[in-house]
């Protein structure tokens, strides 16, 4: 027997009231995601040639600075960065694996390292992570060359709050 809904009671009453609550804001809240959505596409589209001709600006900046430091390695002779009032530019050193035949350095890591097998993944290819961690001799012995390269980046000026205040407050204690 299917059970009935006494449709006089004040819970179901309460119920109806609700579910319209419910169901008039959904819809209103639908109708202000597609307006928001809509104000959102039309301040992109406003926006989109400003933001290209930035982004171009920026990376051609970015190239021209690259091509200046680079002349200028004695610059960077001590410390691998140059700070300006308006930023930083810098080179950071960072390594990578060149695996010329992996065939055969997968074939070597199974014959020539103790427990090879937990150097090779599944999909047969080398865990660079974990090889990344051996001295060059045992990579040599592997046929794997550890490269070096110099990576070059740059920072916008900006200001350190936190550094701020703290010299701020420092001064205020000090004048006291």
């Amino acid at each position: 027997m299917k059970p009935t809904v006494p449709e006089k009671s004040e819970d179901f009453k309460n119920m109806c009231d609700l579910l319209s609550v419910f169901s008039e804001g959904a819809a209103q809240l639908k109708a202000m995601q597609g307006e928001l959505d809509s104000m959102f596409l039309s301040l992109i589209d406003d926006k989109k040639k400003e933001y290209a001709d930035l982004q171009e600006a920026v990376t051609k900046a970015e190239t021209a600075l690259e091509v200046i430091a680079r002349r200028h390695p004695e610059w960077f002779a001590e410390k691998r960065n140059v700070k300006t009032p308006f930023g930083q530019v810098k080179f950071t050193r960072s390594t990578s694996l060149e695996i010329k035949n992996e065939e055969l350095s997968i074939l070597l890591a199974r014959s020539e390292l103790p427990d090879g097998e937990s150097y090779i993944r599944e999909v047969e290819e080398l865990d660079r992570e974990a090889i990344e961690k051996f001295d060059d001799a045992t990579l040599k012995t592997l046929k794997i060359k550890r490269v070096t390269k110099d990576n070059f980046s740059v920072v916008a000026a900006s200001v350190d709050l936190g550094k701020a205040v703290k010299e701020a407050a420092s001064k205020e204690s000090e004048a006291a």
